[in-house]
């Protein structure tokens, strides 16, 4: 269909703009939108309110982030096409676009097993969709590794009653908190509630990420640099969430059926900041070694540099890297390296040379072919993956 005979049609865009993954949502969208459609929109919170105004105004069709049941409910007899871009509330019976949340468990269950540790704690709701699956893949990993988790579910999620108690459950936080091992990985669900954990943190004087790692997911710049100390996230790709929710809503209101009922994408990739900063080992040669790399793995660094800095031998910080980390020294070097790229595939429009610089690789072609062995494919094809 050329964009001169696409009908005009209305559509009602319910979310929460507060949220930094419905912003990047509402982008993906609008990035379709340019090129692929002809939609008069509105803009709502989608509290169960607004209701009444949505039917008034009879949308052609509506996107919407659902966590409150009554607003479900609203939707469901309004009868129209509806796309929903969360999964807090289990079993709607609308067409979802989401990320994967037992990947996204799994990848935060990789990342503080990476650097090595051994205790593990998760902080979430029972109730709400994403933060079971995330859970649920997160302890499949531990399990695997033959370690335990420690739970609380005290998560004051966007769903939360309005009459709950704020100092009762910062109460139940912190005591859970002082039982937790030392040193702990925390998996929170979400930017939001890690937030909440990091005051808690703050206020018993426990040190992050000294004492307790901590890992949450959506990468809401908002939610993590205003943390003290500055959250580590996993990033969703939310925008191409958005993007894959008009392309549905579209199928839907042209009266075809949704390609996936259930569109469940991967995450793209861990942000690392301060809350992470911190392999959990005890061997002050390796600490020194991985935060040499840290800085400087953009530059031509070879393992001798490396051992050099942490002032051991290259045999003896081989061996020390093995017992607290179960990788090389080149490994980790590897391991940084690929992270740095990854981010500036998704975040820059830098071409693979440049990028290939930046992270210490000596040209594209290297980048490409060490790249492809971890991931399984090219810099090019997960960029593309992206858009």
């Amino acid at each position: 269909m050329t964009s001169t005979s696409m009908p005009i049609r209305r559509v009602a865009f319910l979310m929460d703009r507060a949220f930094g993954y419905n912003r990047e949502v509402l982008r993906g969208i609008q990035n379709w939108m340019s090129t692929e459609s002809k939609w008069v929109v509105h803009h709502a919170t989608g509290e169960p309110y607004e209701l009444p105004a949505l039917r008034e105004w009879q949308p052609d069709g509506i996107i919407a982030h659902v966590t409150n049941p009554e607003l479900a409910e609203g939707l469901l007899a309004w009868g129209g096409p509806v796309v929903n871009t969360s999964s807090a509330l289990p079993e709607l019976r609308f067409p979802l676009v989401e990320v994967d949340h037992e990947e996204t468990g799994r990848l935060a269950a990789h990342h503080f097993i990476e650097r090595g540790h051994t205790s593990f704690a998760f902080f979430g709701s029972e109730t709400t969709g994403f933060s079971i699956g995330r859970q649920r893949g997160f302890k499949e990993v531990i399990d695997d590794h033959g370690a335990s988790m420690l739970i609380c579910h005290a998560d004051d999620t966007v769903i939360r009653a309005g009459h709950e108690s704020w100092i009762r459950n910062e109460e139940e936080i912190e005591r859970w908190l002082l039982d937790l091992p030392r040193p702990c990985a925390i998996f929170v669900s979400n930017d939001v509630s890690a937030r909440t954990v990091t005051n808690a943190c703050q206020y018993l004087g426990l040190k992050v990420p000294e004492e307790l790692s901590i890992l949450s997911v959506d990468n809401d710049e908002f939610e993590c640099l205003f943390a003290t100390p500055t959250l580590s996230s996993i990033e969703i790709p939310a925008a191409r969430i958005g993007r894959e929710a008009a392309r549905t809503l579209r199928r839907l209101m042209d009266g075809e059926q949704p390609l996936y009922p259930e569109n469940y994408l991967p995450p793209v990739q861990i942000i690392e900041r301060q809350s992470t900063d911190l392999v959990a080992t005890t061997d002050p040669s390796v600490h020194t070694a991985v935060a040499f790399i840290r800085s400087n793995h953009g530059d031509l660094i070879t393992v001798d540099d490396i051992a050099d800095a942490a002032n051991c031998s290259r045999r003896t910080l081989e061996r020390r890297f093995r017992s607290a980390l179960d990788r090389s020294i080149h490994e980790e070097l590897a391991r940084q390296r690929l992270a740095h790229a990854r981010r500036l595939l998704a975040e820059t429009d830098a071409d693979l040379e440049t990028i290939a610089r930046r992270t210490g690789f000596t040209d594209a072609r290297r980048l490409a072919v060490v790249f492809r062995q971890h991931f399984d494919s090219s810099p090019s094809s997960f960029r593309r993956g992206l858009q």
